[in-house]
């Protein structure tokens, strides 16, 4: 039993091992993508200082939806990896039968499941927002100065 308890303890600290680790990289993702999505705004602020033509217009757009996509779908990772690592601790909890998982294990547990969509919902509005000001600007006059 000692020895199973062990075991469980080392597969545990694993999984944390390989959360833990791949928070770096989850920050660059997310840094990442918060420059493309201001390095869009301030290509559509250039558009329509130089007063883009309607293919360069389109070119833009097409630009923009693609800087959301991406940064959308790097998003959904995030959150499927907090999911996995979830779904991670409760199969060891099952599969541990009486040897408990550590109480951090099953607050984080209870953490993502109750959390729900909320954290996608989150992320989507944040990408919308920057998909919104790179692209109305350039195609609706906002400007409230009269000529």
């Amino acid at each position: 039993m000692e020895d199973m308890m062990v075991q469980s303890s080392m597969i545990e600290m694993g999984i944390w091992e390989v959360f833990v680790q791949s928070r770096v990289s989850i920050s660059i993702i997310f840094l990442g993508n918060v420059i493309s999505i201001l390095i869009a705004v301030w290509l559509s602020r250039v558009l329509i200082e130089k007063g883009a033509n309607l293919f360069l217009k389109l070119i833009f757009t097409a630009f923009a939806f693609a800087v959301f996509l991406n940064a959308f779908n790097n998003g959904l990772w995030v959150n499927f990896y907090m999911d996995g690592t979830a779904a991670s601790l409760a199969n060891l909890d099952a599969v541990n039968g009486a040897i408990d998982i550590s109480a951090s294990s099953k607050d984080f547990i209870d953490s993502v499941t109750s959390q729900g969509d909320f954290g996608k919902i989150g992320m989507f509005v944040f990408f919308v927002s920057g998909l919104l000001l790179a692209v109305i600007p350039l195609w609706f006059n906002t400007n409230n100065k009269k000529v």
